[in-house]
């Protein structure tokens, strides 16, 4: 096959320079128009990867990246991702409770959310938050449980048994109400020279290295918060003070197992009041000898104490011990009934009524030992 040449073999190439220039500003703009496209074509591919980097980054924070006013959170032991979800929402740390539960889950972080004493931010991202929460990063907590029907000197034992708190310090600071702020009983702040009785019983969450005063400060705020709902406009036709109601309300504490009970033995408290009978509620002669466990001998029951309610007609000066919501509410609310006396009638704890001393001293024959 003959060879093919762009021209004759051996003729020179004799363009006219005025044909090389043209022949050079078009290869000049080919290379332009060249870059100028794999500019764009850059350009779209980078903003395609920061439109999907900011999906993804936007499912997992907050709308909003500037931090606001500091929060601080209790994650209690127990608490699951909704909850927790929902107390950030409330406080306003996150925008969205469904969006902290998802991320939790895609996560796979719901059990690894761990209890403490949090330090947040309002606005703060929802993965920096989802972050500290799995890391722990809150201060440790201590648990210090408060049940009803305790007086002051039992929960000073029992903290001292637990070794976290010292008892003989929350016995103490108990008798200094000036030390703390006092709680609002029924729309007033009663004056009192002991804390018995508005120490909310409850479950509480120290951090690590707080004491009786951090305890007495949670229990008495817990006292008004739990308590503020209460029908406290029924003292009027009581006849009482806020606070007589809550000594009121530590002798059903003390009395009362079953729980429908309590409105019964209010009536009978109320009316023997205004039959000015004693009362003789042997708790309160327990509370004057500090004595919770084992008989009353006829030493103790004899006792010259404005507590010992066998000798002393009317209501205590003190409450004798911390009484729950459902003790207060039944203080304030008591059985329209004439019962005047009551006696243990069997081994579970429930008792039999009566307005009639006779009938009483018959059911008293009957009384389990």
């Amino acid at each position: 096959m003959d060879q093919w040449y762009p021209q004759p073999p051996g003729r020179k190439n004799h363009m006219s320079p005025r044909g090389r220039r043209r022949v050079k500003r078009l290869a000049t703009r080919v290379v332009v128009v060249g870059a100028f496209l794999a500019f764009v074509i850059t350009a779209i591919y980078l903003v395609n990867k920061g439109a999907n980097w900011y999906e993804v980054r936007a499912s997992t924070t907050t709308s909003v990246a500037v931090h606001g006013r500091e929060i601080q959170l209790t994650i209690n032991p127990g608490m699951g991702a909704s909850e927790i979800g929902r107390l950030l929402e409330e406080k306003k740390v996150i925008d969205s409770q469904a969006e902290f539960v998802d991320l939790v889950k895609k996560r796979d972080s719901e059990t690894k959310l761990r209890p403490g004493i949090y330090e947040f931010y309002e606005n703060q991202q929802l993965l920096e938050v989802v972050d500290m929460l799995e890391q722990g990063r809150g201060s440790p907590i201590v648990q210090v449980t408060v049940n009803e029907g305790l007086a002051v000197s039992q929960v000073g034992a029992l903290l001292t048994e637990g070794g976290v708190i010292k008892g003989s310090e929350y016995v103490k600071l108990s008798t200094q109400p000036d030390k703390f702020v006092i709680p609002d009983v029924g729309g007033t702040i009663p004056e009192m020279a002991t804390l018995e009785g508005l120490l909310f019983p409850s479950t509480y969450y120290l951090i690590e290295g707080e004491g009786a005063t951090e305890l007495i400060g949670k229990q008495l705020e817990a006292f008004e918060s739990k308590t503020a709902s209460l029908p406290w406009e029924n003292t009027k036709v009581l006849g009482i003070s806020a606070y007589e109601v809550v000594i009121v309300a530590s002798l059903i504490e003390k009395e009362v197992k079953v729980g429908k009970e309590r409105p019964l033995v209010a009536a009978v408290i109320y009316n023997r009041l205004k039959q000015d009978m004693t009362l003789g509620i042997d708790a309160t002669v327990r509370y004057a000898v500090d004595k919770w466990t084992g008989p009353l001998d006829d030493e103790d029951l004899a006792i010259d104490s404005a507590y010992n309610t066998r000798l002393k007609k009317g209501l205590p000066p003190t409450p004798i011990c911390s009484p729950g919501a459902a003790a207060l509410e039944a203080a304030l609310e008591p059985s329209g009934v004439d019962y005047l006396y009551y006696v243990l009638a069997d081994t579970d704890g429930n008792h039999f009524f009566t307005a009639d001393y006779e009938e009483f001293l018959e059911a008293k024959k009957k009384q389990p030992q």
